[in-house]
């Protein structure tokens, strides 16, 4: 009896499986044929003949049809300034074309902004981030024409999906399309499974994974919150099927080729390859099955570029392996202009020229040049004599020096601690929204104890670029 169950039971799926038809359609660039080019459902992947058709069969929880946009060409963008590369999929619909517009601009020269985490609850919060809006609007516009578009890393709302139109209203405003990917906030919460957590997500936003190509390096957004289907707990964690699909989006990627992929929850906090201990806290704050992801990527130089974690944190996983854990949009939760480690909030520019990449973490009413605060000898509890400097972009390759009368008499020891700043601007817990903020301990804090109190003291940074910041206490 139990064979002939598990056998019915195998019977059907393998009907099921049968009866979804495949879908053919076309790719398409000014009206002329496009070959290679990769079409997919999100779960397997087909490519364009020298007529620019293609035969996809589509599976049985697929929802779009969408197409990787090859460099040199982009799709349309809505008035919302979404890139339309995707169609709704429907098992009654045999056709899916895809039409093109040639890059007016040369995209091996292209910038981007990466925002994670604005996470609005009520319209008072789409207000504030009005501020971030503008200020990334005229930024970008201020880098002389090259080809630009954005990179949400997810909670585009905070657990209230009736705000999904204002808040893509705001960003429309940027004036550049902007691509997504969903963070836990944007989930549907309560249902029996992960696989029912983004279908509202979908309907409202975008496919929530999917790639596109722009001047010869290879886009790829993922979902990498993962719905335990029970109340609100989730993991960040990489489902088989998206595995699979990112396998064979790779294939066709050159190896040696640059990628970014962006997700919301974070790769790891250090080294991916650390060892690894199970405990609740760090399952929702880290992808738990992200080694698999690094070993994929090995043959690429890649760029990760996470958020969720509301705060700014740069990690080396290996020589081809960067994450930029990017701090939040709303700070802590639209409360203070600052997030858990001090950093100010934000986005991160990022410029690409032949597939060399060039990044700062730009402040919100800030010049480009403000990259650290600076605190004077007393400020900073942990070192009471030491001038202490928040170096929010800081990665290893940083150089940070404490000057006296503008001559260097110190390399300022890199600790951790919590950034004076967040500490006193969340102290009175009565005035905050939500009494549970904390200032988190950061590692990219630094100290020195100046030789000569009374003189005149700054810090200066030098980044991995050669550009060299400094700054004052009280700046």
């Amino acid at each position: 009896m139990k064979k002939i169950l598990l056998f019915s039971i195998a019977a059907l799926l393998a009907m099921t499986a049968m009866a979804v038809k495949p879908v053919k359609g076309t790719v398409k660039g000014d009206g002329k044929p496009l070959a290679g080019v990769t079409v997919s459902d999100g779960y397997s992947c087909a490519v364009t003949d020298a007529k620019g058709r293609y035969t996809l069969t589509p599976h049985a929880d697929a929802s779009f049809i969408w197409v990787s946009t090859p460099s040199g060409w982009l799709p349309p963008v809505d008035s919302l300034n979404r890139p339309v590369f995707y169609k709704p999929y429907a098992p009654e619909t045999g056709q899916y074309d895809f039409l093109l517009a040639a890059n007016p601009r040369d995209d091996r020269h292209h910038a981007f902004i990466a925002e994670a985490d604005i996470q609005a609850v009520d319209e008072g919060d789409l207000s504030q981030y009005d501020a971030t809006v503008a200020d990334a609007r005229d930024y970008m516009a201020s880098l002389g024409g090259v080809d630009l578009f954005g990179l949400d890393c997810g909670d585009i709302v905070g657990d209230h999906p009736e705000l999904y139109p204002a808040s893509l209203e705001r960003r429309s405003r940027l004036g550049f399309p902007v691509y997504y990917v969903p963070g836990n906030h944007d989930m549907r919460y309560w249902g029996r499974s992960h696989e029912t957590s983004m279908d509202r997500y979908e309907q409202n936003i975008m496919p929530s994974r999917y790639s596109f190509n722009r001047g010869g390096v290879h886009y790829v957004g993922l979902d990498n919150c993962f719905y335990i289907g029970r109340d609100y707990f989730y993991m960040g964690y990489i489902d088989e099927n998206t595995f699979r699909w990112l396998e064979q989006d790779l294939a066709r990627v050159p190896k040696g080729s640059p990628v970014v992929l962006f997700m919301h929850i974070p790769l790891a906090h250090e080294s991916v390859n650390a060892s690894f201990t199970y405990d609740g806290k760090r399952v929702s704050e880290e992808t738990v099955n992200g080694l698999h992801l690094a070993r994929m990527l090995a043959p690429y130089p890649t760029h990760v570029i996470t958020g969720h974690q509301h705060w700014n944190r740069n990690v080396l996983h290996s020589d081809s392996l960067y994450e930029h854990n990017t701090a939040a949009a709303c700070g802590l939760w639209w409360q203070t202009p600052v997030c858990e480690d001090g950093t100010p909030r934000g986005y991160g520019v990022y410029r690409v020229n032949d597939g060399q990449f060039d990044w700062i973490y730009k402040s919100t009413g800030y010049p480009a040049d403000y990259q650290m605060r600076v605190y004077a000898p007393g400020e900073c509890p942990d070192a009471p004599e030491a001038v202490v400097a928040n170096v929010w972009n800081y990665d290893p390759t940083w150089r940070v020096e404490l000057l006296e009368n503008g001559v260097v008499t110190a390399q300022m020891e890199q600790f951790t601690t919590r950034d004076p700043l967040t500490v006193s601007l969340i102290a009175d817990r009565s005035k905050l929204r939500y009494s549970w903020t904390s200032a988190s301990p950061n590692p990219h804090m630094f100290k020195a104890v100046p030789r000569d109190p009374t003189a005149t003291l700054a810090v200066r940074a030098t980044d991995r670029q050669g550009r060299v910041y400094l700054s004052t206490p009280g700046r």
